[in-house]
């Protein structure tokens, strides 16, 4: 009988071992799971991100700048939860948890995908309920972004909006302020370029701030702002002599002479025993005279003889000068003086035309208006030809109200400059107002061959041929004035009465459609183009303007009758009812609207606004 083998023991069997082995590790894994689930605080150890292909690691409560144009990926999330079990992302208006499976530029996740918003969201680590960490995410453009989409729009107002939108975006990027600074200039919003500049001056007082904010205030004409920023620049640098004679000049030309003088005297104190400032050109001679001139307009006479003496020194040529010597020491009641510095002057006057005419500016600045004349006539007698003479004598007979010498003295520049655009202007407007319309015409329409958008002139020519009753050569310049200046009314008045004089109510269309684009408020046009419908049959355009005028005319009884009329003839009858509904409002005894009122009542028409 054979023996049977005996079996091994299980222990001895792989199978058993495995089993064992896979029995361990299903404990150990339950175990590890159990324990980062539940015993033992959670945390966020990173997360790690992809922009732009550059991998970034981010920590809890980190803020992270990035570009709407970024392309990024979440990578992973590193926390001490097994397998990450229940962990999301979450962030209030932004699709973070997008950017876990595929990479996104982040413009695509955006609000309206607006690039040039500043966004911040905050980014939250979620486990179940719990929050395990934040993080800011801050997405918005560069400022070489703005200047790139600004310097790109063509549209001025829409490059200045998106300009002062990325200040106040990014405040202090600098770049962008003197972008917004130059577009402000450029369009010449010079209470804008004042006001930052004015904010940047306050930061850092900067001598060529100060400047560039004297040239806005200048553009702005506002002298008090001019006087307070020359005052700051002088304050700034009391040894300029340029600011410091800016700022006399401008107190001179508000009228406060001692102001001015205190600054021209501080001017000349730091120029020493110099003839001229190399760096300023100012002339040292000029400069005493004026300051003399300006001490004698205010009655400081021995003052003013001190500075005349004083460039007589640096300018014995200047007959001006001993002309005014000698008047001042009249008045100072020093006769012999007086003589003595006219005979000086005449002595350099005899024969000379250049010192005359200088006299004659003199005087005719002083108001002594007849002894210029005799010394522009003089000049004349000999150079009949001079054109400073005749420009001089022209100013002078202006401001003697001499119209008729005004007009020879014109007529004389004319032979010497025929091409004196000035003076042709001015001789025509002399001719115009003394009545000769025909001559002024005449020089008007020499001026305009060479400015022929010049609108004030053509408004001149306009009014010449209504009044010679030329009314095609009216309608034309009305025409042409309506091109230059669309928002006066008095053209289209004018082209309405010739054209609806001539029956051609189309044209009248066309102009009148044409000017209520530049001028939709002017109710004017309205009505010229109401009467010009009408009579072309156009109704129904007709009660539409009819409807615009009612808008700022709402009690007009008549144009509501009317447009009531109009509505219930093209069988608008709820808008035809509510007319004569407003009609009785403001007129409750109206007959007329009374019985159409309830007529279309009775007829079962219910009012429901214009149609």
């Amino acid at each position: 009988m054979q023996k049977r083998k005996k079996k091994k023991p299980a222990f001895r069997k792989p199978a058993f071992w495995l089993i064992i082995l896979l029995v361990i590790g299903a404990l150990t894994a339950g175990w590890w799971l159990w324990y980062g689930t539940y015993a033992t605080s959670h945390r966020l150890n990173f997360i790690l991100i992809s922009v732009n292909g550059e991998p970034q690691k981010i920590v809890s409560g980190e803020a992270v700048s990035l570009h709407p144009n970024d392309k990024v990926k979440i990578l992973k999330i590193s926390t001490n939860i097994p397998l990450n079990l229940d962990v999301r992302l979450t962030a209030k208006g932004f699709d973070v948890g997008a950017l876990q499976y595929e990479e996104t530029r982040l413009s695509a996740l955006l609000p309206g995908q607006e690039i040039f918003d500043h966004y911040r969201f905050r980014i939250r680590l979620m486990y179940r309920n719990e929050d395990l960490a934040y993080m800011e995410w801050n997405i918005r453009p560069y400022a070489e972004d703005w200047l790139d989409r600004a310097d790109r729009i063509i549209d001025k107002d829409n490059r200045l909006s998106i300009l002062e939108c990325a200040v106040r975006l990014m405040p202090k990027d600098s770049r962008i302020k003197h972008r917004l600074l130059d577009e402000y200039k450029s369009q010449k919003l010079w209470k804008q370029v004042a006001g930052m500049l004015e904010d940047m001056a306050a930061k850092e007082p900067d001598r060529e701030i100060l400047i560039e904010l004297l040239d806005a205030y200048t553009a702005m004409q506002s002298k008090d702002r001019i006087i307070s920023v020359l005052k700051r620049i002088v304050k700034l640098d009391p040894n300029d002599p340029e600011a410091r004679y800016r700022l006399a000049e401008v107190l001179e030309a508000e009228g406060n002479l001692k102001a001015a003088i205190t600054e021209y005297e501080v001017v000349l104190k730091q120029f020493g025993k110099r003839d001229t400032d190399a760096e300023s050109g100012i002339q040292i001679a000029e400069l005493c005279k004026h300051l003399a001139y300006l001490c004698t307009e205010i009655g400081y006479f021995k003052k003013a003889i001190h500075f005349y003496l004083k460039a007589v020194s640096l300018d014995r040529k200047d007959a001006n000068v001993y002309y005014n010597l000698s008047y001042l020491y009249e008045k100072t009641n020093q006769k012999e003086k007086s003589e003595l510095y006219l005979d000086k002057a005449l002595r350099l006057k005899s024969g000379d035309v250049e010192s005359r005419l200088k006299l004659a500016h003199g005087l005719m600045a002083k108001g002594d208006l007849k002894k210029a004349e005799k010394y522009l006539e003089e000049v004349l007698h000999k150079k009949p030809k001079s054109l400073e003479a005749l420009l001089l004598m022209a100013q002078l007979m202006e401001k003697q109200g001499k119209k008729k010498g005004l007009r020879k003295i014109y007529e004389k520049i004319l032979l010497v400059e025929p091409e004196n655009e000035t003076v042709i202007y001015n001789l025509g407007g002399l001719l115009y107002e003394t009545g000769d319309l025909k001559g002024s015409l005449h020089y008007f329409k020499r001026y305009l061959k060479s400015h022929p958008k010049d609108a004030a002139v053509h408004a001149i020519i306009f009014d010449i041929y209504k009044k010679g009753k030329k009314t095609e050569e009216a309608f034309r310049e009305a025409r042409t004035l309506a091109e230059l200046r669309p928002k006066e009314i008095e053209p289209y008045r004018y082209m309405f009465d010739y054209l609806n004089d001539q029956g051609d109510n189309k044209k009248i269309i066309a102009v009148m459609e044409k000017g209520l684009k530049a001028n939709p408020e002017q109710t004017e046009l309205r009505e010229y183009l109401v009467v010009a419908y009408l009579k072309t049959g156009k109704e129904e355009p007709a009660i539409g303007q009819m409807a615009e005028i009612l808008k700022r005319r709402p009690k007009d009884i008549d144009l509501l009758l009317n447009l009531a009329r109009l509505r219930e003839k093209h069988g608008r009858f709820e808008g035809a009812l509510d007319a004569y509904k407003r009609i009785i409002e403001i007129s409750p005894d109206h007959e007329e609207a009374e019985e159409a009122y309830l007529r279309l009542r009775l007829e079962g028409v219910r009012g429901e606004g214009a149609r």
